[in-house]
């Protein structure tokens, strides 16, 4: 089910593409705000845009009583407006593969605001009975859930994620990619089945680990819960 928003503050801007950034506003804190402020500007956000999401996200860390997940819409009609949900929890998911990848779709590496794609692919993960869709390619490419990037521990112990190529440059994935030391690769449906661990990462919910993908259990990683910690301990 999606996300039930609240209306918040409104500050009247206008850029060329629909856009969103979501962040987690925590004790006073947004997690690594500047690479979403950066993402935003890489994805076509005028400054002013960019510093108007910044104005607002300033009412919000002064406003917000509790953890709250603020989205961020920058568009041509309306201008920059923000609205807020309560957060997910950071339990373990359960992950299905459906198609819905393509590494040659570059608008994929913009967080634009339409997500009929993302709709879609969750509808089948739902009828699969899992929490997430996993998208994966004609070809057998894995990419991103419809929500979050993936890490896979690999056969061999090494940890590796999917590069940006028709994946959304995600913050947190560009945090843990550096923390955890991983590495990009190109990876297949086939190696799935020899992954022994695997997480996803999100502004939202940081390091989740993942609990099975298809039906098929995955163990816990002391690395996954060390960076979780790490994650939750920035400031």
């Amino acid at each position: 089910m999606a996300p039930a928003w609240d209306d918040g503050p409104v500050f009247r801007r206008r850029p060329e593409i629909p856009l969103f950034e979501t962040v987690l506003v925590d004790d006073g804190r947004i997690r690594l705000f500047d690479r979403h402020l950066l993402r935003l500007r890489r994805s076509g956000a005028a400054p002013r845009q960019v510093s108007a999401v910044r104005s607002l996200a300033a009412t919000w860390l002064r406003t917000a009583g509790r953890p709250t997940v603020v989205r961020f819409d920058v568009e041509a009609r309306t201008g920059v407006a923000s609205r807020a949900r309560a957060p997910k929890r950071a339990d373990p998911v359960a992950l299905a593969v459906v198609p819905g990848f393509d590494p040659l779709d570059g608008a994929r590496e913009q967080k634009r605001a339409d997500r009929g794609w993302a709709e879609a692919a969750e509808a089948l993960a739902t009828a699969a009975g899992a929490d997430e869709p996993l998208l994966t390619s004609e070809a057998g490419l894995v990419g991103e859930t419809s929500r979050a990037s993936l890490f896979v521990v690999d056969a061999t112990g090494r940890v590796v994620t999917p590069p940006v190529r028709g994946v959304l440059p995600g913050v947190t994935r560009g945090w843990a990619l550096e923390e955890i030391g991983a590495t990009e690769h190109a990876l297949t449906v086939a190696e799935l089945a020899d992954a022994r661990s695997a997480f996803v990462t999100t502004a939202g919910r940081g390091v989740v680990p993942v609990a099975s993908i298809d039906g098929r259990p995955l163990r816990p990683d002391d690395r996954v819960l060390e960076l979780a910690t790490a994650w939750r301990g920035l400031r």
